[in-house]
């Protein structure tokens, strides 16, 4: 079954967020054509820059609707109503592993958050209804098994919001789905055009690949321990020729490069290649050392304080004191 079908009839008695008409449903034609007014002819670089971003948002457009109508057929998993998550049918694996290849981890905590709306397991290859606690706290604590804490000492205890424990049936399905979103890509899937998608592995599937003797490279092994098996420490000498080689076809000047800059910016490749703009000269200033401070006659007196020029008063007799507060004070002072 195609996961991109329709699946609004069978959602109709499925408690879901989703509308039954959203708005990325309305989708747009493939091929997108301007006709300008009569009597005008418009600027065809403003023509092409504003189509570039119209294509880009209408297959951003496109891929959510695809997510979406995903996330509508992956309620239905299982076919099965008895089906055991820890051993699905290669049916239901096969299409829940080709449904997620455009999701990112957002859309896929949206996916968990549609079956807990539904009262099912946050895992999608579960039949099982979610766990609900009965407490009103909002927290709950925890307990690890023993040998799990500190040093190999006592039970290990963890904090853990209500929420988190109510989106499963059991740890293990926690497990099992927190170990497909781990391998799902940030990028976003309209961005990932001409890359080679990450194939999918169930956490059983993992398992069963690190088993076995001579440890063989499974072909269910994740992307993860197969590059780092494959680990190198410091590149051959034929690995570093290629390298320079490839460095050295890199240019600052790339006439396809410039164009797509050119166009993403808005700018003409005249401008990008710098044609049109004004030649810049960088010139080293030349400096001199600093003159040594010097003297001047004015400091005789100590200079000023804070602007202010303290002046001796010679007209006042220089022998009178007086005993204020039993300190002597000199009235020839400065003013």
């Amino acid at each position: 079954m195609d996961p991109s079908i329709d699946s609004s009839s069978t959602s109709s008695t499925r408690k879901t967020s989703i509308p039954a008409v959203h708005a990325c449903s309305n989708t747009a034609p493939g091929s997108m054509s301007y006709t300008p007014p009569r009597g005008s002819s418009p600027n065809p670089r403003h023509l092409a820059i504003a189509l570039h971003h119209a294509r880009n948002i209408q297959a951003r457009k496109d891929t959510e609707a695809a997510i979406l109508s995903r996330i509508e057929h992956l309620m239905t998993l299982p076919a099965a109503s008895d089906a055991n998550p820890a051993s699905p049918s290669e049916e239901d694996a096969s299409t829940f592993k080709t449904a997620l290849v455009p999701f990112q981890p957002s859309d896929y905590d949206n996916l968990i958050l549609e079956r807990n709306i539904d009262g099912r397991c946050g895992y999608t290859l579960c039949p099982r209804d979610h766990r609900r606690e009965d407490t009103k706290a909002k927290f709950r604590i925890i307990w690890g098994p023993k040998g799990s804490g500190p040093g190999g000492r006592g039970k290990e205890m963890k904090v853990v919001p209500k929420e988190q424990l109510e989106k499963w049936c059991s740890d293990e399905c926690a497990e099992r789905a927190l170990y497909v979103r781990v391998q799902l890509s940030e990028e976003p899937a309209w961005e990932r055009v001409g890359k080679k998608n990450v194939d999918l592995v169930l956490l059983e599937e993992g398992r069963q690949g690190g088993q076995g003797k001579g440890k063989q490279h499974s072909p269910k092994m994740t992307l993860l321990e197969h590059q780092l098996r494959r680990l190198e420490v410091g590149p051959s000498a034929g690995q570093e020729q290629s390298l320079s080689s490839r460095f050295g076809k890199l240019a600052m000047n790339d006439e396809d490069s410039l164009k797509l800059l050119a166009m993403e910016r808005g700018d003409s490749l005249a401008i990008a290649k710098n044609e049109t703009g004004v030649q810049v000269n960088i010139l080293e200033k030349d400096t001199a050392p600093a003159p040594a401070p010097t003297l001047q006659a004015n400091n005789m007196q100590g200079g000023s304080i804070e602007g202010f020029d303290p002046q001796l008063h010679a007209d006042l007799p220089s022998a009178s004191t007086s005993n204020v507060d039993g300190r002597l004070e000199n009235e020839n002072m400065l003013f």
